[in-house]
């Protein structure tokens, strides 16, 4: 198929918010920079953070369109509790940054030819959207410098799991550090063409079912989660941008940390109100543990990914109640 690309289309018609923060940098340059070196954008932005500074991103100013943009949509998407404390930005300027938004480039026309776009019909084809991930803070320097790990993913079954660009809540349970931080990815998607892939934790699907897909969803008419492939997770995704929110104290707790609950009693406790396949998922992931195969703090992530926090809210407050009596 002769089809003549132009560089730019497919990455700037996006799903919301990317139309907008595309044309917030054609106007003032304040975002992706694929050409230029410049940082003139944050010349009076004030000190970057100790995080900003670790992670070698840069931190937009309040009155950026950019940030006043996506704080305006992240927080319309949360609830009051949850506090935005800063947004970071990678400029890809680096010789290796470079090298990754041109072949995301690269990826978008590959996926937009092989599902028949050209021209104006390119962005349609490839379907470039933005998606949420929840990572801890020891894994954001890692996957920004090195990309994404199959072994360290916040889930089961080897796979990269997206939220929707409206929906950033659904993977904070995901995440989080001790002083209640949180950090969210958010990320350019090459989705393409998807198919429904069963939820996680119960398939062994590990790659597309045939050439025609892209990617995989929850659902094709309303998806609650992007599925990218093991294979596709460092070609298809372009991480853009970290937001760092301060969780309410309720979130804190949900982490089943505290010393009068070991892992034996907790899950006992929940295996009340769990199916056989579930109860079984958690022994293994226990098992695991105690071969040193996953860490603590994996653990808890797969636990309240198969449980829900409500669950295990009310069990780690059932025990409180007894220590306190």
């Amino acid at each position: 198929m002769d089809c003549t690309k132009t560089e730019e289309a497919p990455v700037n018609r996006l799903h919301f918010p990317a139309t907008e923060l595309n044309r917030y940098k054609e106007e003032e340059g304040s975002t992706i920079s694929s050409e230029s070196g410049s940082n003139d954008a944050f010349s009076d932005c004030d000190q970057p953070s100790s995080i900003a500074n670790e992670l070698e991103l840069m931190e937009l100013p309040k009155d950026d369109k950019v940030y006043e943009l996506i704080h305006r949509h992240c927080q319309s998407n949360l609830t009051p509790q949850f506090q935005i404390i800063s947004i970071l930005r990678s400029g890809f300027q680096s010789p290796l940054g470079q090298a990754k938004l041109k072949a995301f480039r690269i990826y978008t026309d590959s996926v937009a030819e092989k599902n028949g776009g050209c021209g104006k019909a390119a962005a349609e084809a490839a379907r470039v959207k933005y998606g949420w991930c929840g990572v801890e803070k020891n894994e954001l320097k890692e996957i920004l410098m090195y990309g994404f790990s199959q072994q360290k993913l916040n889930n089961n079954d080897g796979l990269l799991h997206l939220s929707p660009d409206n929906a950033p809540l659904q993977c904070l349970k995901d995440s989080g550090d001790e002083d209640g931080i949180r950090f969210l990815l958010l990320s350019r998607v090459i989705l393409g063409k998807s198919e429904i892939v069963v939820p996680q934790g119960s398939t062994t699907q590990s790659c597309p079912s045939s050439t025609e897909f892209d990617s995989g969803v929850d659902s094709l008419t309303t998806p609650r989660k992007y599925i990218i492939w093991s294979t596709h997770m460092n070609t298809h995704v372009l991480p853009e941008f970290v937001v760092c929110i301060k969780a309410p104290s309720i979130l804190k707790r949900k982490n089943p940390k505290s010393p009068w609950v070991s892992f034996p009693i907790l899950i006992k406790s929940i295996s009340k109100f769990l199916n056989p396949s579930q109860i079984r998922l958690i022994q293994k992931h226990y098992k695991e543990l105690q071969e040193r195969k996953i860490s603590r703090s994996e653990l808890i992530k797969r636990l309240r990914s198969i449980t829900g926090d409500r669950l295990l809210v009310h069990i780690i407050k059932y025990f409180g109640q007894k220590v306190d009596t």
